[in-house]
């Protein structure tokens, strides 16, 4: 049987970028939710794109919208969940009162122009709480076949589950303090303090494992829907974890807290980028056969069919700054040390993808010898226009990327296409052009449709397996997903203008430009 690895590196396949709370529907609580998934697969898949890319779905803490900073590396934000699809919220009477009493708020949520995260969370979770006393009183005391569905599920995922259930009602106990200041035995996840914690307040931890559950059938459900309309959903496994986080609290030995992670100097940044994030015990990592890094990979194979890697060249040489030090080093200087661990980690990848595809980022200041490996491996890296140029100055002719691997446009960090074309200067816009159209032009060529396509048409010609554009590209739009170094309330939360219905008439010429490209270059699903 072919895997999803060999379908995709076989074909010529295009397809849409998109964060799942972007995905505005007729039903949503004002955030994408897995419905909305389902509604906009039909729609992306109907226009010929094979491939969903819906970004990282971790949960974030209150007011913390970047899902690379997550409270957990394997546990969904709850904010996805569709509470019309949970079971329990249609049959308990207490979640009929409290949708009731929401709807004025659901009415203002949806008409947000920005995605509301924490006053959704905060709605559904309450919700949710409701649901299942439901499902204690009907199900659980009843040994019903839902209430053996949920005991399996919880006894699947217990490595991962139980330590974030207990993070996440201890957050709540402790009204959101970072686990360093809870009492000497639960911040050192002492065995007799953990276990009385559980004992003491099993209903409560219990709902964190339920409303993981239901977010886990529902994105499943929604994977299936993807497969039967021929669509491959595209995830996403960030490459750092918070300190305060369910796996840094619970699994202390994989991580080094007297440093963090970061990005070495570049051009954007003299000193280099000291994300905050906790350094990995690679040391440890290494001698456990990268047992973290395994469950990671098999947690995002049960969800998607393919998968990002942030950060790629971290596996390989992480950049890493000693706490209190204003510049900071690899962790690894040898380059055959650094290869060596990359090499082991990569295969450790594609052992434990079980035929998904794995996709690395390889953006950035990177070594010749991670691009040479990703091509040996097959593991598509990353081709973004803007970026690719020869040792020359000259941009790269796309016909020469090498099959194994993604091209694109932008990426959820940078400007859309349109903010891109319109901000370079004449001299620079000149040189686009003509790798674009082979056209000499003074530079003077306005963003439009015209010009639009013939920028989309340069990627889906080259040699790529794989080509992606956000969905800000296909339409034309300036929306930014995120600023990267910037704090905002616009960060991370863009949300469609339009349900896919509306969509389809406002932007009719883009999208019939769109499928016409696809079908002209061989890219349609």
């Amino acid at each position: 049987m072919t895997t999803v690895h060999e379908q995709l590196l076989s074909q010529r396949s295009n397809g849409i970028l998109m964060p799942l709370a972007a995905m505005k529907t007729g039903q949503d609580w004002g955030v994408g939710d897995f419905t909305s998934l389902r509604e906009w697969t039909r729609f992306l898949g109907g226009l010929g794109a094979k491939i969903i890319q819906i970004l990282p779905l971790q949960e974030t803490a209150p007011g913390q919208n970047c899902p690379y900073s997550a409270l957990s590396a394997f546990a969904i934000d709850p904010v996805y969940i569709d509470v019309a699809a949970v079971r329990e919220a249609s049959l308990s009477p207490a979640v009929r009162q409290l949708l009731h009493d929401l709807q004025g708020d659901i009415t203002a949520w949806r008409l947000s122009r920005r995605a509301p995260f924490k006053a959704v969370k905060e709605a559904k979770l309450k919700v949710l709480w409701q649901a299942y006393q439901f499902f204690l009183e009907q199900e659980m005391a009843h040994d019903t076949p839902p209430a053996r569905a949920f005991a399996a599920y919880c006894a699947a995922q217990r490595r991962w589950l139980r330590p974030y259930s207990l993070f996440r009602a201890l957050k709540e106990f402790y009204r959101w303090q970072t686990w360093t200041q809870w009492p000497e035995g639960l911040a050192q996840f002492q065995k007799a303090a953990v276990d009385e914690f559980e004992s003491k307040y099993r209903e409560y931890v219990d709902f964190f494992s339920y409303v993981q559950w239901q977010a886990d059938l529902q994105l499943r459900g929604a994977k299936i829907c993807a497969r039967q309309a021929g669509v491959f959903l595209f995830g996403d496994i960030p490459f750092g974890t918070n300190l305060d986080s369910a796996e840094v609290w619970s699994e202390r030995e994989n991580f080094r807290l007297d440093c963090s992670v970061g990005a070495p100097p570049d051009q954007f940044s003299d000193k280099g980028q000291c994300w905050g994030l906790p350094a990995y015990n690679w040391e440890h990592i290494q001698a456990t056969q990268f047992d973290l890094w395994r469950r990671k990979i098999r947690r995002a194979v049960e969800l998607y069919d393919l998968f990002r890697l942030d950060h790629l060249v971290g596996f390989f040489r992480t950049y890493i700054f000693a706490q209190g030090e204003e510049t900071g080093h690899f962790d690894l200087q040898s380059e055959q040390a650094q290869m060596d661990r990359g090499y082991a980690f990569l295969r450790m990848v594609l052992d434990s993808a079980r035929g998904a595809l794995p996709v690395g980022e390889d953006l950035g200041v990177i070594p010749n010898y991670v691009r040479r490996m990703l091509v040996d491996l097959k593991i598509p890296g990353y081709k973004v226009l803007r970026w690719e140029r020869e040792d020359n100055g000259y941009y790269r002719e796309p016909r020469n990327y090498p099959v194994v691997s993604l091209a694109t446009t932008s990426t959820h960090d940078t400007e859309t296409v349109r903010g891109w074309w319109e901000t370079q200067p004449q001299w620079e816009r000149a040189n686009i052009w003509e790798m674009i159209s082979a056209q000499k032009t003074d530079g003077h060529v306005p963003f439009n449709l015209d010009t639009q396509r013939a920028i989309l048409r340069r990627v889906l010609t080259s040699a790529s397996a794989i080509t992606m554009f956000s969905w800000q590209d296909i339409i034309g739009t300036l929306d930014r997903v995120n600023t990267p170094g910037v704090v905002s309330d616009e960060n991370w939360t863009y949300r469609s203008a339009y349900t896919p219905q509306e969509a389809a008439q406002v932007y009719q010429p883009q999208l019939q430009s769109y499928q016409q490209l696809l079908t002209e270059t061989g890219r349609h699903k």
